[in-house]
């Protein structure tokens, strides 16, 4: 529980010091590494990254050069690289089919290009809401993480019921609804403080808060649990160790992926902000 809350820490003030620099070359840096990281323990997990040097090479590659390509005019190369990127995996596969497995290639390939393209929804938030992207950045981890975090916490103090025994014994249904409403109070005073004293000539549309805000928690739950379901068909604990008391990167952003994938259409579509 120490090393949670330590590390926690470290990791929100990590964030807000790259929220502060938003509008910077740094914010591409930020989720062009942690896109590399979430590859590599994907490749580790599956084991594929024992498999190839050159397999791992191209991943990495890959996942760093994909958020740098936020530029209207760069938009083809997103979908060359990522068609580049599927055609090696397929070459891959029927080179080396006597020792990799369809069903491993198949996930690394496809969870990588998920995962990448949804971290860097983050950079085209910037891009397509400035200057107000850095709203919509900070509530799609509010809701992320303060969901996560509000269901450990309460279901590790009042937990009773299984949420999913199968998937994940320790989730617990009071788990779920303390991150709900947990989740519910924090965007509450996140849109108090931006209306109050950051963006005071805007108009905040409730109704898109509120969906959002509900859409999100229900992303933020499903996606966890389909990271669950991964790391017990592989018989992981956590993608990794690099964070003390909460394991890998992917295990951080896991939610946040799927709340990005689900919430960023969603905000395009009905903004919350209105100027």
């Amino acid at each position: 529980m120490k090393n949670r809350l330590i590390s926690g820490f470290f990791g929100i003030s990590l964030l807000l010091v790259i929220l502060f620099l938003f509008d910077t070359f740094v914010l591409n840096v930020a989720v062009s590494l942690t896109c590399s990281l979430i590859v590599y323990e994907i490749l580790c997990a599956t084991k594929m990254f024992e498999k190839s040097y050159l397999l791992f090479i191209v991943y990495v590659v890959y996942s760093l050069l994909f958020p740098f390509l936020e530029k209207e005019y760069l938009g083809d190369y997103r979908f060359i690289l990522i068609g580049a990127f599927i055609i090696f995996n397929i070459f891959y596969l029927l080179k080396n089919s006597s020792k990799v497995k369809l069903y491993n290639v198949f996930f690394c390939c496809f969870f990588s290009i998920f995962a990448v393209l949804f971290m860097s929804n983050i950079i085209y938030l910037r891009s397509f809401f400035k200057p107000i992207g850095v709203y919509y950045v900070g509530l799609f981890f509010l809701i992320s993480w303060i969901c996560d975090a509000g269901a450990y916490f309460v279901g590790f103090k009042f937990g009773k019921i299984k949420l999913a025994p199968r998937i994940s014994p320790k989730k617990t249904v009071e788990g779920a609804v303390g991150g709900v409403v947990l989740t519910c109070l924090f965007v509450f005073l996140y849109d108090l403080v931006f209306l109050k004293f950051i963006f005071t000539d805007v108009r905040f549309n409730i109704v898109s808060v509120i969906f959002s805000t509900l859409i999100g928690i229900l992303f933020s739950i499903i996606g966890d649990l389909v990271m669950s379901v991964f790391k017990r068909q592989n018989d992981i604990k956590d993608f990794g160790d690099i964070i003390k008391g909460h394991g890998g990167v992917l295990d951080r952003f896991d939610s946040f992926i799927f709340v990005s994938a689900v919430l960023y259409p969603f905000v395009k579509v009905f903004p919350i902000i209105n100027f």
